[in-house]
């Protein structure tokens, strides 16, 4: 799996932050020096306020910084032919506008896309995708 290309979902990160299930699945990939990792914007946005609803401010801070800290490319704006792909996405599929964002960023850079999230279930042979198993308590901690 030379110069693979993956985007990491809230969910995926958060399985990571959490030491969740699957989180040494998604530390191969961030240590793997043959791959390209990013991560969209709506991710940080959804894991500081997730973090900063369940667990205080202190704690949103901390895992926004880890994440800045993590060997990722962040993706802070999305151009117009991403945007309107996330538009057609979620137009057409049942999805959170975050989701929409985070899986046309996935697929603009033909990444796979990294996460635990079901919703994501419908882009199955659309997007390409590695679903890290169960629902696990990351996820549980988005809800």
């Amino acid at each position: 799996m030379s110069d693979e290309r993956f985007v990491l979902d809230t969910s995926a990160l958060l399985a990571f932050m959490l030491g969740g299930k699957d989180a040494d699945v998604v530390e191969e990939i961030l240590n793997d020096k043959r791959h390209r990792v990013f991560v969209p914007w709506p991710v940080l946005a959804e894991i500081y306020y997730v973090t900063r609803r369940r667990r205080g401010e202190k704690e949103a801070d901390r895992r926004y910084v880890l994440v800045k800290e993590l060997p990722v490319s962040i993706i802070w704006q999305l151009e117009e032919p991403e945007i309107l792909t996330a538009a057609r996405l979620k137009g057409d599929y049942p999805l959170s506008f975050a989701d929409a964002l985070i899986a046309a960023a996935a697929a603009s850079r033909a990444a796979v896309l990294v996460h635990q999230d079901s919703e994501f279930e419908a882009l199955r042979g659309i997007l390409r995708q590695r679903f890290l198993g169960s629902v696990s308590s990351a996820e549980s901690e988005k809800k």
